[in-house]
């Protein structure tokens, strides 16, 4: 079985980079016209089809970035997506007490998505320095 040739250069980044613009401006547009409410339930589906399809690219760009990396570097990555889970998961459970405490308000998902991407990238960072 022949392997795929590794990718090189800043190609990979590159799409990383327009995925996460992509994502950014897809959630912003939906997430404004969302806010203003509209009537339509078509509008408002295609603005959670848009906000969702926004994400896609960016995640798909990351993947291939990830195995397009050695053995190792896959490896840091997914100590760093477990990592991120496990953080994410005790400051939802955390976030949740602390509301049904009453000492902390609403918190959107769409902050816990960005926190989310935060916590997997700092996830990174620390794998990187400690195996490395």
């Amino acid at each position: 079985m022949e392997k795929k040739p590794q990718r090189s250069g800043l190609r990979p980044l590159a799409h990383v980079g327009i995925g996460l613009l992509i994502w950014i401006v897809t959630m912003s547009v939906a997430t404004r016209t969302l806010h203003e409410r509209p009537a339509s339930a078509a509008i408002r589906i295609a603005m959670v089809v848009l906000g969702v399809g926004g994400f896609l690219p960016w995640l798909i760009a990351v993947a291939r970035l990830i195995m397009s990396q050695d053995e190792f570097s896959q490896r840091l990555h997914l100590i760093a997506i477990a990592l991120t889970c496990a953080l994410t998961g005790v400051l939802v459970l955390a976030g949740d007490y602390l509301q049904t405490a009453g000492l902390l308000g609403e918190i959107s998902l769409q902050s816990i998505w960005i926190g989310m991407v935060v916590l997997w990238w700092l996830s990174v960072l620390a794998a990187t320095w400690y195996y490395r």
